[in-house]
């Protein structure tokens, strides 16, 4: 937070130096998010169960942002002569509370032990790991810089999906940076990618591990970042993720909140949607059919009164989302949606573009197959909890059934793109499962699947792409041209 004091003093930096330094602050601010939601999680007494260490760090992040979102909207109407107190007085208090020394005491976790599953990695698994971050880290598109802010909403969000306070809570979030309009642009569009896509990565794995191994789920993760499809998206809109990633996130939050066996988990779920609808109006959609589905069927083995207090409890989201609803600009829905026969040349598209992904046929079958005949004898090796996958299965299809009908937002490019990877995993865990006693021939069939994921991956062209974005950033008549 104290970068611009050093920014000061430098009459020129080096673009790369300034994507560093944006990234370590963007890193340090998730850092906030998760302390706060592990605060709020002490204070409202929230305790829950959690399928691995990532569903709780999740969690947290999710709900710390969405109350950081909340807060710095709040501070967007103290006047600006004043309001630089307040926000510096935040964090200044928020340091002075997390470093105090009985606090250690008072919550006895650490962050390290959100990770601990991670400190029983193989070599094969680390490697893969290291792939899959490298492959994230070069995937960052070519960010072009803007005039001014304004023109950098309007490339973003030309139909106005996004709620105003998503740009009050970006200009609070960079307000040390407030003074230099290019490190704020930057800023911006690095948190749109990162954040976004790495909250979209965490909840892809958070939902692969509750049916596949650490090892398939990490698999799962670099599958999709490898594919050029990933980078061809970003290529051809930087901004995508703010507009395509929440449905994967809702997908992991309901299946999270059936895990979790604590009613006060209805909190986060109205927060998401809060978030969501922040970002897409049109993601409303979700907040009821969700909630519908959790009161009526995921959650219809618990008792009347712990089903009420759940939804008690998304109460505070339900109001933001209503608040937000009130006050967006214009609303339009029902105008944006997915014809089928777009809806098929999207799927298309996707498959084709990486042989790993011809894997996904055999996988819905598969998926078929333990949805409605589990007792099949070819199905009795597998350990898989059916109830959760036909709930998981529900959950996709009330996606497409709202990409079809309300936006195609809701599974257009890494809409259900992650949908499509778990697909071609499901089939390698039906036989991993089969031959679980024969470790080297289960990692000799996993370095086959990552040799060729890594050589489907185009990994040269991300390279070229971040290489031309350092040496000539692209201005906006180059982005508005970009094609498919």
């Amino acid at each position: 937070m104290l970068l611009p004091v050093w920014i000061q003093k430098t009459l020129e930096i080096n673009i790369f130096v300034q994507s560093l330094l944006m990234l370590a602050y963007i890193v340090f601010m998730a850092g906030q998010w998760y302390l706060l939601g592990k605060e709020i999680d002490h204070r409202l007494k929230i305790y829950f169960r959690a399928n691995s260490s990532i569903d709780r760090v999740l969690y947290r992040v999710l709900i710390g942002n969405a109350t950081m979102m909340i807060i710095f909207n709040i501070m967007t109407f103290i006047p600006e002569g004043i309001v630089r107190h307040f926000f510096w007085g935040f964090f200044v208090i928020l340091g002075l509370f997390y470093s105090w020394p009985t606090r250690g005491k008072i919550i006895e976790e650490s962050v390290s032990t959100q990770f601990t599953e991670y400190k029983y990695l193989d070599s094969f698994e680390k490697t893969v790991l290291f792939l899959t971050l490298a492959m994230f880290i070069t995937s960052m598109p070519s960010f072009p810089f803007f005039s001014n802010l304004e023109t950098f909403k309007l490339i973003v969000d030309p139909e106005e999906k996004m709620h105003s306070q998503i740009w009050n809570y970006l200009f609070m979030n960079f307000y040390p940076f407030r003074r230099f309009p290019h490190l704020v642009n930057l800023g911006w569009s690095m948190h749109f990618y990162f954040v976004n896509f790495g909250l979209y990565l965490l909840a892809f794995y958070g939902i692969m591990r509750f049916f596949m191994s650490r090892r398939l789920s990490i698999l799962g993760l670099f599958a999709l970042v490898s594919t050029w499809s990933f980078a061809l998206f970003l290529k051809k809109d930087p901004y995508i993720g703010a507009a395509t990633c929440f449905s994967v996130l809702w997908v992991w939050s309901i299946l999270w909140c059936v895990k979790s066996s604590t009613y006060r988990s209805g909190l986060m779920y109205g927060l998401l949607c809060y978030t969501g609808v922040v970002l897409n109006y049109n993601n409303i959609f979700l907040f009821p059919v969700g909630l519908a589905l959790l009161y009526f069927f995921f959650l219809k083995e618990s008792t009347d009164w712990y089903r009420s207090q759940f939804v008690k409890y998304t109460s505070l989201g339900m109001f933001l989302i209503l608040i937000t609803m009130i006050t967006h600009i214009d609303l339009r829905f029902f105008e944006n949606a997915f014809t089928l026969k777009q809806f098929g040349s999207y799927l298309s598209v996707v498959i084709k573009r990486k042989a790993f992904y011809a894997l996904s046929f055999l996988g819905l079958v598969s998926l078929l197959i333990m949805n409605f005949k589990p007792e099949r004898k070819t199905l009795t090796v597998l350990t898989l909890d059916v109830k959760r996958l036909r709930e998981f299965s529900i959950l996709v299809l009330c996606l497409i059934v709202l990409s079809l009908t309300v936006d195609k937002d809701i599974a257009q490019s890494f809409g259900l793109l992650w949908f499509v990877v778990f697909l071609c995993i499901l089939p390698l865990e039906w036989i991993f499962q089969s031959i679980s006693r024969l470790r080297s021939r289960r990692n000799f069939i996993y370095m086959i699947y990552v040799i060729l994921c890594l050589l489907d991956s185009h990994f040269e062209g991300r390279i070229r792409i971040m290489y031309n974005f350092y040496e000539s950033p692209p201005d906006i008549v180059e982005l508005i041209n970009r094609g498919p």
